[in-house]
């Protein structure tokens, strides 16, 4: 999910939303009109994107891409303008069919600026050479890591965020959902680094740095990935495999074991996986989202996956089994604009307590939509802009893409999911996905579509059902449904609950009912009992031994750093020092606020470990330890 990264002005105008709603007809053979997509320049409508091919180099030094994107292009409308998406990057030349083209670079707005080509309803090869720079734009497109913010502290790490609009930022493109293209790429790395894309991939350093990439399925910009850095692989399964850094090749390989059960699980729901291979790559720890679903080449922040912890029996992650099912729901089947980002988040999370379930059972799946129903009931009841709880959320001119990848996008989505598989019957939702997936693979959907899809095929005959279901409210109207057909309790939840009510009455931890437990039921234990825990650290300690842990839980190096706890202190120095996700580094950081230890570690973890944090995270952090005098000049000047 994309995080807000520039200011903008914004105008929520109903009006103009109501006025931009429109009736979209999505025939059932091409050719496709997709829905406007106020976020892009580009006129897929007019001339559209055949095929890439890239050849660009990679320099750590200047942070810069150069090189040249070669699109392959249909005129679909005899048009002599080719018009298209890009953002903070000089335009060295443009040749259409070899011959140097006339070229305007537009205004710039906050999508960037429009790059318009003279072009004839014959043409069909253009090329563009150009260099992408590291601006102040900082939170997209390309992210280019110091080698201090690598794992392993000694090489840089270069890789690419392009969703939902920051394509554009390294690539002149259509940058639209709703375009999809097949590509080809050569990429010149350092020699020693690799160089990865969503495509298919190298699995060892070659001796040039040349690396040559196939894409051949069809596939929107913000799919496009690359990242180059000193990595290694690990096979999981014939057709799974994790690349990581060296220092954390070990860990992946034995805490993602279960890769191969995952993709059969999927298969089993949602029909046979496309994309030939599945591999993930761990992220350096700045990482700047938990996952990102490219084809072929899932992104993943490695502390969502990787605790190094060696559990006998590794519980498979929540966070991967998200971004599997993307492969089918956003990969296979994208949304045509941002503005039914459900589309893509909400059946995708619906598919994770799906293939959750068939991995772990149905208590922990349970727990999670009882959780997930309690606290979107709660997000949407204190929502005071009523477009924060709508599936399909109209995009005013000049607002962020990303705002709609919010808590209506995923949880409301995945519940509504819920509620249809309720509904209609398991087995006839699956079917319908089965056949939505197959009939739609490679091509656009919107929220218009995919409901008159829905009553075709698993509502025909059952105008009870329709009813009931509500579709156009839960699609279109705010808030959360009545019908909702979430767990209204959860076993799991109600055993945990129990214990942690009785060792707050004072009843020892070895006492209580934890047999079978897994970090699932731990986790909730220490969130339930977190201000009793407080005075007995120790104790819990020496029956689950969590301060031992290479990766303790979060809620225990909380409690640590809140009470001081010492052995748990160990933990929480562990993981600043190696560094964590943004959000869990921030959480520690204000914890430690809480007690003398936990100020002093602060401080010496900061200085120690200052240069390996994400720059908005350093700041925060140096920020927070100034207002509690704990930094001097000279500790200021260490850390600028």
């Amino acid at each position: 999910m994309p995080l807000s990264r520039r200011l903008a002005l914004l105008v929520f105008s109903f009006t103009l939303i109501a006025a931009r709603q429109r009736a979209v007809v999505h025939p059932t053979t091409p050719p496709l009109v997709a829905p406007e997509d106020v976020v892009s320049f580009a006129e897929p409508e007019k001339v559209t994107t055949r095929h890439l091919a890239l050849d660009l180099t990679v320099d750590f030094d200047r942070k810069e891409l150069s090189g040249s994107a070669t699109l392959d292009i249909e005129n679909l409308s005899s048009t002599n303008k080719l018009v298209l998406d890009t953002r903070d990057m000089t335009i060295h030349s443009v040749t259409v069919d070899g011959v140097t083209a006339h070229y305007t670079l537009g205004s710039t707005n906050v999508y960037g600026a429009p790059l318009t080509i003279d072009v004839t309803p014959a043409s069909r090869v253009v090329k563009i050479d150009y260099t992408s720079h590291n601006t102040p734009y900082q939170n997209g497109g390309l992210y280019w890591n110091t080698a201090a913010q690598s794992y392993g502290r000694k090489f840089p790490y270069l890789y690419s965020q392009n969703e939902p609009d920051d394509a554009r930022n390294w690539i002149p493109i259509q940058d639209t959902p709703s375009v999809r293209m097949t590509y080809d790429a050569t990429i010149h790395v350092p020699q020693g680094f690799l160089a990865l894309m969503s495509a298919e991939n190298p699995t060892q350093t070659n001796d040039t740095g040349v690396y040559t990439f196939h894409q051949g399925n069809t596939v929107p910009a913000y799919l496009i990935a690359l990242a180059a850095a000193h990595l290694e692989f690990r096979a999981t399964g014939p057709r799974t495999g994790v690349y990581a850094e060296p220092e954390l090749i070990d860990d992946a390989a034995w805490d993602l074991q279960w890769m191969p059960e995952m993709v059969d699980a999927a298969e089993r729901i949602a029909g046979p996986y496309r994309w030939g291979r599945y591999d993930v790559l761990l992220m350096p720890p700045t990482y700047v989202v938990g996952g990102m679903e490219h084809p072929r080449l899932n992104f993943i922040s490695p502390f969502g996956v990787v605790n190094g912890n060696h559990a006998e029996h590794p519980l498979p992650s929540p966070l991967i089994a998200h971004e599997l099912a993307h492969a089918w729901s956003g990969d296979l089947v994208t949304t045509a604009t941002w503005e039914d980002i459900w589309l893509n988040e909400g059946i995708t999370s619906y598919l994770t307590y799906r293939i959750i379930e068939e991995l772990s059972g149905p208590d922990r799946v349970q727990y999670y939509q009882y959780s997930d129903n309690r606290s979107f009931a709660s997000f949407a009841a204190a929502a005071v802009d009523p477009r924060a709880t709508l599936l399909h959320r109209p995009l005013v001119p000049y607002e962020l893409a990303e705002y709609g990848f919010n808590s209506a996008a995923y949880t409301k989505g995945a519940l509504f999911g819920v509620t249809l598989e309720k509904s209609i019957g398991r087995e006839s939702f699956d079917a319908f996905l089965k056949d939505y997936f197959s009939t739609f693979a490679f091509r656009w959907m919107d929220s218009a579509t995919f409901l008159s899809y829905l009553r075709q095929r698993a509502l025909a005959g059952r105008s009870d059902v329709e009813a009931q279901l509500q579709l156009d409210r839960w699609v279109y109207q705010s808030g959360l449904p009545e019908n909702v057909g979430a767990p209204a309790h959860s076993a799991l939840y109600d055993r945990v609950s129990a214990e942690a009510t009785r060792f707050r009455s004072g009843t020892k931890i070895a006492q209580l009912n934890t047999t079978n437990w897994t970090d699932v039921e731990i986790d909730l234990f220490l969130s339930l009992t977190s201000q009793a825990l407080l005075t007995r650290m120790s104790e819990v300690d020496a029956f689950w031994h969590l301060s031992e842990r290479k990766t303790p839980p979060l809620n225990w190096m909380v409690a640590s750093a809140r009470s001081g706890y010492q052995p748990g202190l160990a933990g929480v120095e562990r993981v600043l020092l190696r560094g964590g996700s943004n959000s869990q580094v921030l959480t520690l950081y204000y914890a430690l606020m809480d007690s003398t230890a936990g100020k002093n570690l602060a401080k010496s973890s900061f200085l120690q470990a200052h240069d390996r944090y994400d720059e908005s995270v350093a700041a925060q952090v140096q920020s927070l330890l100034d207002q509690a005098g704990l930094l001097s000049d000279e500790d200021e000047a260490l850390a600028a």
